[in-house]
Parts: C-alpha cells; structure tokens; sequence
C-alpha cells in the first residue's frame, strides 16, 4: 500500500455523499462480475479492484471512529460523513456474493488467486471492525443469515488456516459481539490503557505516541489465546497497527496542503515532517514487534493475520525484519502490494471522474432551475391584461381553467383551488376571479407549495381538453421553416438532460436565445383552439412547463394531466422533415472534431499530444512515420483539460476541477497516473496559457495569470519549486540591462513601468534540462527575458542572465509572442513573435547587442533541435526556414521549401501549426485542416529534403470510441443526464439557492 496515494483517495473520500458512492462502486462491480460470467477467458484479477476500493473506505472509516467506543462519543461534525451502518451491512453482504461468484466453495481456486480470496476475507474483518466500533445493534437474524452465507462460501477445500480461522472462529464470534454491552464495557477499558496511542480524528492523527512493548506483548499474548479477551485484544491491536498507518496517510495530506499554502520552508510544514518522521519511528518498532513474534509462532492464525496486513501495507523496498521466514513472505505479498497500489490509482481516477461529473450535473440542473424560474416569474410580471387583444374570447370555466402562479416552484394551481383560497385570504381577488381573468393580481400564500411561499401574480393558461385541436394545426408542407413540438420542449424544459460535458455557463446563456424566451401574451393574445399553427407550438410548450414543474402536493393533478396529453398526442404527426438522415450522414463522416483543437509536440519531439479546449481526453500519437510505419496512438481520459505537456517519457495533463486545478503526470502509454497534485487558485478564471515539459522529464511549468509555476516530477508525487518573488509579481523584475537604451536611458528606461500588466508570458526548458527561460511582455511595450538555472535546489537567476528590449511602440497589448528558446552553447537566445518584421531577436545574454532577422513579418511557431543550436521556424509568408546560431551573434538561416509545400495559408497562424525538431536532420510539422490531422515529417540530408505526411484522423476516430481496458484503468465516461419525472418533481420543489464557494456540490 502507498501511502501518498491512500492520501490521494482519502482527499477525493471527504464527502457526504460517501453512501452513493460505495453504491456506485457496489453497481458498477456487479455489472462487470456478470459480463465475467459470459466471457469464459476473461480474468478474475481486474475484478478484484472494487474490493480494493471497498476496504479503502472501510479503513477511513475506522480512521473517524479511531479511539472511540461508540458513534455517540463522534464528533457531530464529522458524523456526516459516516457510512450508516445499515449500508455497511449491505456492502459486507455483497462481498460474500462476490466470493461466490468470483471464487466458488466447490472447488479449489488458483493458486496465483488465492491471495485475492484471502483479501475478501480481511475486507469483511474490516467492515465488521467498522461495525463494531459503531457499537449500533442489528438484527440478530440478519447476523445469523449474514454468518450462515459466509460459512457456506467458504467451503473450498483448500482453505488455508488464516481463512478458517476468520471465517469459522473470529469473524462469527465478532459478529454475535455487534452492538453487544458486555463488549463495550471490555473494549473501553482497554481502549482507556490504548487511549495515548489511539488519538480520536478530532484532535488529530498525529502527533502519535509509541505504545510501550510491553502492552503489544500483552496483546499478542491475548491474540494467541482462544478465550474471552480475543477479540478485544484483537481489536486493539488491530486499530493501534492502523493509527500509525493512518497517522502517515495524514501527514502526506497535511503536507501537500502546507507546502501549497506556505511552502515547503514553513513552521507548519517542518512539524509535519517531524510528526511525519516520527510516525515512521513508531511504525517500525511496532512492526518488528509484530513480526518477530509471527516469526517464532508463525503456524498461528492471528498472528499470520497481523504479518499480512504489516507486509501488504508496506510500501519499503525492503522488509521490515530481515528474516528467512518475513522475507519469504514478504515475497509472496508481493503481486498483493502491486494490486493494492495499482487498483488506489485508479480509485483516485474514479473519484475525480465522478465529482466532475456532479459539479456540471448540479451546476446545470442548478442554472437551468434559476433561468426558468427567472424567466417566468419576469414573464407573470410584465404581463397584464392591458396588453391582451380586446378582441372577445370565449371565456373558460373555472373548473377546467388553471393558472399558473410565481411561487419558487411556478406551480399550476387548479381554478377551484386558487379560488378557495383567494375566497379565505384575499376578498378583491376573489371577485376579480369571477369574470375568468387570464391576468390575476392577488397576495396570498401559494397552496401547492409546502412552506408558506407568498405568490402575487397569476395567468391561466387553457386547458389541456384543448390542445389536440392546436397540434392538429401542424403539416408537412410547413415542417422545415417551424420548430418541432419534441424540439420547443426540450429547449425549455429539458436543458439540464444535456451531456454532462456542457459547462454551466452554456446552461445560463439560455437568456440570449430568443427561441427560449418565454413568450410574450402581447404577441400570442388568442385562445389555444384559436391560434394559427405558428402559434400552437409556443404555447404548447408553455402548457408542458408546469407539468414538468411540478411538486409532490399536485402528483395527483399532474398524473391526469399528463393522461390526457398522452391520449390527444396519441394520433399527433410530428414533423420531423430529413432528420433521421441527418444522424446517418453524421455518422458516416466519423466522430466529429474538437471545436477548438489544441495540440503541441513533445519537447523531444518523440510524440503529439491533442486535446480539445475543455475536452475530457488527451491523445497521444507517436511521431515515428517513417518507413511505413503507422503511427501508435494512445488516449488518456481527463475531465476538464486546459492544457497538456510532454518530455520524452512523460505527459503533464492541468485539468480543471471545482474551483481548482489539478496536475497529473502519466508515463508513456500508461493509464494510471503516476503522479498527481492539487493545484489551489484564488481564482478558477485564472487562465492557463502556456504549459512546458523538460526534456528530461524532470520538471513541468505552465503561467498562471501572473504566475509561473514550475514543479519537480519526483517517482510518485509533484513538489512545487521556488522561483523566489521574481515571478510572483509584475511589478518586481530586478536591475536589467536594456538592449537598445543609450547609457544615458538605462537608469531611467524603467522608472514608473514596474507597476503595468502583465500581457503574456512564454514558456521554455532548454534542450539539455539545465536552464529556464522565461519571456514576458508588459503593457509598458517591454520585453522582459529571464534565464534561471535548474541544476540548484533553490532556482536563481544566473547573474548577467537577464535581460529587457524595447518592442515597437505600435505594438499591439494582444500578446503576440510564439517562442522563446535558450542556447546554453552561446549563451543566447532566440525570441520569436508575430507582431513585427524584427523577429525572430536573437541576442546574447552576455553582451546589449540583438539581430533582428528581418526575413519574414511575422513568426508562427518554431522549435529548437536537441543541440540547442539549431532553430526551425515558420512565418506568416508560409514560409518554414532552418536556422543556426554563429559564434558572432547571428542566425543563419536556409528555408526548407518542402516543410510548407502544399500547405493552406490559413495554417499560418499561430495555434494554427505546430513544429519540432526531434533530430538535428529531421523536422516534424503537425496542422488540422479540412477534417485532416496531417503529420508531416521533413529529412534534411546533404542538401536533400525528403517529406511524407500522415493523416491521423482515422486513429483519432478509433481513439475516440475505445474504451481504456478495465485491467489497466477505469474511467466512469459522462453521461447523459436522463432524469425522470419523479425526480424533476423533488428538484422543481426546491427553492433555488446561490451555489456555494465549494470545490464540488455533494449530490445529495
């Protein structure tokens, strides 16, 4: 078990919805046991992972139950985030039937199966450890059906002594103990002699006292005993191995917060690595305890017990006790130590899936409720009977009449209900009913609503008797140039039942869109049965508004009403024209592409890497098309992408979640990350405009408004690197040089232009890993270059490694700069732009002096070969030039006329090309135009120039629909929201609240 990534998940685990969430898991797990069972080749090992999962949340469950004899000594805040027992129950239950079905009682299993068998065994020890620490009854025939089906699943002939004892002796005898008082009075007692080395979660995990040897010796002598104090002791034991693991867990959390927060240099960030230290002291002398008394009896059942869990939870290279008989074992939990860390990966995968999943789907449910609610009440307002046609109508009885009111839920009050109530509580309004008003001005309490929800204007709307004559008024010769009735409804009842990958905002621009204002009673002044056909759909759609709307108290009206719209519907044409043939010819094309495509090349040049702007993937293609060879791609699945990086070896993903950020770094076609980090913001505006990789793999960067930040890649987490205050602030640039300035101007060239905007910054490591250079352009028409040194601990500008230019002064505040490259060989660098025929500026960051090679107006993209010396660039004439850096100072360039032969000049824009320089002789260019990805590779060789090109669409369409392999990673894909009437009801009853300044909104 990894420690930083049991962290991980219990960051994603703070929830109070954490009973839907083992639901979820629950499900999903019972689907794929039953495509197992009609697949006969299909592996019993991916099936094991949601059992890792279940026992992950059974462990922080104990973690908020630690030192505690019954629930009622939790603290009330924490309470919410407590599992009921009757869920632990029924998920203990589950796994009974998963050992069944994965592992049947009348047969022997597999020996490289068995250690997975075994760890249902100790899921259900753990689950049952959560039960009891609840201290809450059950049932006493649910215990004893819950134990009958245990023993009956456990009766394959190959039990081993760990399996018989805790499925035969321990676990029934803890079972019987649940909700017990003689065990509570046992186990406060000596949770009393436990107390200093159990800390409640309260008061904190850590820092975490060592129990005295003596005590553990005293508990495993109990453990080994078949008597009465067993299972206490067992129990104590049990929780105080698990209090130092969680203790560390906690203490990866604290610290990953803290060095965000304050640093890693902070006073709270040292006394975590104190406490941190000082828990790994206590975890090893307690293990070696443990250990060497399994050693000397290791035929007892108990004490092998204790030794599995010490030796699956332990994530050293070595084991803790160097001993022929521990490192044997230890050897054979090996596969289990694997499974453990890999199934904890995908978990935390999962979990920020799925939060992502229930932001939009709240955020959307949330704005869709707020602008209709808005638009009709505004709607109820601005109407008045004035602006009614004075034309005579056909008034309508009161009892068939409904209107529809402006509490929070805009409900459909029935004629003879409003007029009861108009009758006891507003005397003129009640009168002014009489005359069948389709306007109405009253004050009295809604009385569909349950709380007392104050209503003031009202409109009838006809009955729904009369509808089947309106939707008659529909033909086929009229179809094209009207809007469909399933179509009208569902933009304005249905919005929240879009694709879960539309954002919130989407949902809030419905104000804009003229087809889903409400409409206007000056414009649509006549009865339903008089109405032309144009008219009919508009208040159709308002007739099927309050339905949907509707509340628990009017089921009863609802449920007839939508009797009688399904019966006069029943012999209704819809007017669909071609638009089945329309999902044939778009699914003929292939999957559609990005709206707005993303994509950048591995600074190694060895893959590329596409992405949509708020896509929920990142593909990877290799670049290696020569020879024949079919590019390899590769797809990773990452809700909210807003910007990706690679090296060589690894890909940096910055995915948008909440309110935050968070930075995944995976290895090659990997699809567990290998490295994951909260990165916290003021701000969630705050845009991430440009994002590098090292080429070693070794440090990732991307701007943050006015930020860069820069982070080391270690094996399994992400520290932050400090940059010190320069890149911090604006306004805090140091003593530069200015190329360009007379000595004379150089002292006053920059007083009072600390204080302007930052307009862009970009972003690059040179070619060798050694050295950082940042471009910034302020508003103040300077361009600022810093070189930093990434071979200390504590990166600092290299002295004379600093330098500022004049821009025109016609530049434009757009942020026009493409690249900026270092030569580490001559100490220079090359600044390109697409705003002004003086670039690319190559200039030395030793000397004032600057080239400007004016061969071009403007420079789309470029790209630095592995030397560092050599440059490949393309301007706006659609041109693609190569060039070298001399010892004098300057680029000498050669255009490469079969890098850009038979290229759109469209293509010529930035974000439009990207280019790379893998080989010294090889050059790659990638574009979309036309539904083409065109991968285009140049050799340079003796004067000759070779291309070929490659499309990759056909391997994006395969990427697109495939699915990551359950084995390896599982991703819970979005979905469409299908929300049924029932629960329309519960969320329409609602009032609408302002969303909270949370990462996510719980689900319940």
């Amino acid at each position: 078990m990894s420690h930083p990534l049991v962290a991980a998940v219990w960051e994603q685990l703070g929830r109070r919805d954490l009973a839907h969430i083992l639901r979820e898991i629950i499900g999903e797990h019972a689907l794929d046991i039953a495509l197992y069972q009609q697949d006969a080749k299909a592996s019993v090992e991916p099936l094991t992972r949601s059992v890792f999962w279940i026992k992950t949340i059974f462990d922080a469950q104990r973690t908020y139950l630690q030192g505690l004899s019954h629930i009622r000594d939790c603290h009330p805040y924490f309470l919410p985030y407590l599992l009921p027992t009757e869920t632990i129950f029924s998920a203990l239950m589950y796994l009974v039937k998963v050992k069944v079905e994965l592992f049947p009682s009348h047969k022997s299993t597999d020996g490289d199966f068995i250690r997975y068998r075994l760890l249902i065994a100790h899921t259900l020890l753990t689950g049952i450890r959560v039960l009891l620490l609840r201290g809450e009854a059950i049932d006493t025939d649910r215990k004893f059906q819950f134990e009958r089906a245990m023993r009956a699943a456990w009766r394959n002939p190959d039990l081993s002594n760990v399996e018989r004892f805790l499925i035969s002796d321990f676990l029934p005898k803890a079972l019987t103990s649940i909700g017990s008082p003689d065990l509570s009075a046992s186990q406060a007692f000596l949770l009393d002699c436990g107390k200093p080395y159990l800390p409640p979660f309260a008061t904190g995990l850590y820092p975490l006292s060592g129990a005295p040897e003596r005590l553990i010796t005293d508990l495993l002598t109990n453990v080994m005993k078949n008597d009465a104090d067993q299972l206490v002791s067992f129990c104590l034991l049990y929780d105080m191995l698990w209090a130092v693991d969680s203790a560390i867990i906690q203490c990866h959390i604290d610290r990953r917060r803290i060095s965000q927060e304050q640093g890693y240099t902070s006073p709270a960030a040292y006394k975590v690595d104190e406490s941190f230290n000082q828990a790994q002291e206590i975890k090893k002398k307690l293990t070696r305890t443990v250990l060497a008394a399994f050693d000397d009896e290791f035929n007892t059942a108990p004490l092998r017990i204790f030794a599995t869990i010490i030796l699956s939870q332990t994530a050293e290279e070595h084991p803790p006790l160097q001993t022929r008989r521990i490192r044997d074992t230890w050897h054979q939990m090996a596969p289990i130590r694997t499974s453990w860390e890999k199934a904890s990966s995908q978990f935390v995968r999962w979990l920020i899936n799925r939060r992502v999943q229930m932001w939009d789907c709240n955020g959307e449910l949330e704005a869709f409720s707020h602008d209709y609610q808005q638009h009709l009440t505004q709607w109820l307002q601005s109407s008045s009977a004035a602006e009614a046609d004075p034309k005579p109508q056909p008034k309508t009885s009161r009892v068939s009449a409904v209107y529809v009111v402006n509490c929070p839920a805009v409900h459909p009050v029935p004629g003879p209900l409003l007029e009861e109530s108009l009758k006891a509580h507003d005397k003129g309004a009640y009168e002014q009913l009489q005359g069948s008003p389709e306007f109405l001005t009253m004050d009295i309490d809604c009385p569909l609503c349950p709380g007392n929800k104050r209503v003031q204007h009202a409109r009838m709307i006809e009955p729904l008797e009369q509808l089947s004559d309106a939707l008659h008024f529909f033909s086929d010769s009229e179809a094209e140039r009207r809007h469909s009735l399933l179509d009208s409804t569902s933009r304005n009842t249905t919005s929240c039942s879009s694709s879960l990958s539309h954002s919130t905002s989407q949902s809030s621009r419905l104000e804009s869109d003229p087809s889903k204002r409400p409409i206007s009673p000056s414009s649509n002044p006549a009865p339903l049965s008089k109405v032309t056909s144009k008219q009919a759909i508009a208040t159709t759609t308002e007739v099927f508004s309050p339905i949907l709307s509707r509340s628990r108290t009017d089921q009863s009206f609802d449920r007839q009403a939508i009797k009688t719209l399904s019966r006069d519907l029943r012999n209704v044409k819809l007017p669909f024209g071609g638009g089945a043939s329309l999902f044939r010819r778009n699914s003929a094309r292939g999957h559609q592409l990005p709206r707005q495509p993303r994509f950048c090349f591995s600074t190694s040049g060895s893959c590329l890497l596409f992405w949509g702007a708020g896509s929920n993937w990142v593909m990877r293609f290799e670049t290696s098309v020569g020879d024949g060879k079919k590019p390899k791609g590769h797809k990773y699945d990452i809700p909210g992408v807003q910007q990706a990086a690679a090296g060589d070896q690894r890909c940096a993903v910055l995915a948008s979640v909440g309110q935050h950020y968070e930075l995944v770094v995976f290895e090659n076609d990997s699809d567990v990350p290998q490295a994951y980090l909260t990165i916290e913001t003021e701000n969630q505006t705050f845009p991430v405009t440009c994002m590098v990789m090292s080429r070693n793999d070794r440090y990732v960067a991307f701007t943050l408004q006015d930020q860069v930040r820069v982070y080391e890649i270690c094996t399994r987490t992400i520290q932050r690197v400090s940059l010190g205050s320069g890149m911090d602030r604006s306004s805090d640039f140091g003593h530069r040089s200015v190329m360009g300035a007379s000595p004379n101007a150089k002292g006053t060239a920059y007083q009072g232009k600390r204080q302007e905007a930052i307009i862009e910054r970009k972003l690059q490591f040179s070619p060798n890993g050694k050295h950082f250079a940042i471009a910034t352009h302020l508003g103040d028409h300077y361009a600022y270059v810093d070189v930093w040194n990434c071979t200390f601990q504590q990166w600092s500008i290299v002295p004379d490694k600093s330098k500022s230019l004049k821009l025109p002064s016609w530049t434009s505040n757009d942020g026009d700069f493409t690249g900026v490259f270092y030569d580490g060989t001559q100490h220079a660098v090359l600044l390109t732009a697409f705003f002004a025929k003086e670039y690319p500026s190559f200039f030395s960051m030793l000397d004032d002096k600057t080239t400007n090679d004016s061969f071009s107006t403007r420079v789309v993209h470029a790209a630095q070969s592995p030397s560092g010396t050599r440059f490949i660039l393309a301007n706006g004439m659609c041109e693609v030039y190569v060039g070298d850096s001399k010892a004098n100072g300057r680029l000498q360039l050669s255009r490469v006329r079969k890098a850009s032969s038979k290229i759109s000049p469209s293509v010529f824009r930035p974000g439009q090309l990207a280019l790379s320089f893998p080989q010294e002789t090889e050059v790659l260019a990638f574009w979309v135009k036309a539904g083409k990805l065109v991968l285009r590779s140049v050799r340079m060789q003796d004067g000759i120039e070779t291309t070929s090109d490659c499309d990759l669409r056909s391997d994006f369409d395969r990427l697109v629909v495939e699915r990551p392999m359950a084995a390896d990673f599982h991703t819970q894909r979005r979905r469409h929201s299908l929300l049924s009437t029932e629960l329309l009801a519960e969320i329409d009853g609602l009032p609408s609240l302002p969303r909270p300044d949370l990462p996510e909104l719980s689900s319940t």
